[in-house]
């Protein structure tokens, strides 16, 4: 889990780092807004922020409510690093989106039971996120999601006036396979289809299940020329050897 670090006292930041650390966590350290908005916008995993209010020109009540209004792709658990425990001020920072607080007389034991409890919450909001947007059956984007994603790539492709290309898959006969082995059997074809296709994309490509026995590939940035190379590499990844 990746942790970042905001604090005005060298000795306690040194102090939570080595901690975490020895908790096998990965830490970013932080010592302005800036410093904050470029680690929270850098990728989409999972974080736990501790954010010192007390730093120059921060007002961390103020940055809570503006991470909780901006920040959507990723999930951010929130503490509040605090000199003294003021409930009344505890009480509005909640409000404003802190999940947790700690102070910088929190001991070790403390500290590790307040990042457990946020990693575990992060965990089971990612396996939550998982199962909406997933198919239960393959694994791969449901329809909602994959549609989602060709909606956002036709607007990027659009901006960045880059091609786009789109594969449609049907599984030809796959009914038969159902009615003569029965449906486990069927999708257990179904599974490995999807399984082998998409061991043929590259990374930044989006696979989804459209429908039944219907798959959907999506291609950004990939002309004609290129959706028909990836297309014939599914297709032999498939035939290569039986199912």
């Amino acid at each position: 889990m990746k942790v970042l670090i905001t604090d005005n006292d060298r000795a306690s930041a040194s102090f939570i780092r080595n901690a975490l650390h020895d908790w096998g966590h990965e830490t970013a350290l932080a010592g302005d807004m800036a410093g904050i908005w470029e680690v929270l916008h850098r990728d989409d995993d999972p974080l736990i922020a501790i954010i010192d209010c007390s730093l120059p020109g921060l007002d961390g009540l103020d940055l809570f409510r503006n991470i909780r209004a901006t920040i959507k792709r990723r999930s951010v658990y929130l503490i509040l690093l605090s000199t003294h425990v003021d409930p009344a001020y505890l009480t509005e920072a909640l409000e404003a989106g802190a999940n947790n607080y700690i102070t910088r007389s929190t001991g070790h034991a403390d500290l590790r039971i307040c990042i457990e409890t946020g990693r575990r919450l992060l965990e089971l909001e990612e396996a939550l996120a998982a199962r909406s947007t997933r198919d239960t059956l393959t694994g791969l984007y449901n329809r909602d999601t994959v549609v989602d994603h060709l909606k956002k790539e036709m607007l990027r492709c659009q901006r960045e006036r880059a091609p786009l290309s789109i594969v449609f898959t049907d599984l030809d006969r796959l009914q038969q396979i159902n009615d003569r082995s029965g449906h486990l059997v069927g999708d257990a074809v179904l599974q490995e289809v999807s399984r082998r296709l998409g061991s043929a994309l590259r990374f930044y490509d989006h696979l989804g299940r459209y429908g039944g026995d219907e798959l959907l590939t999506i291609l950004p940035k990939c002309n004609t020329a290129g959706a028909l190379e990836v297309a014939e590499r599914a297709r032999m990844a498939v035939a290569a050897y039986p199912i």
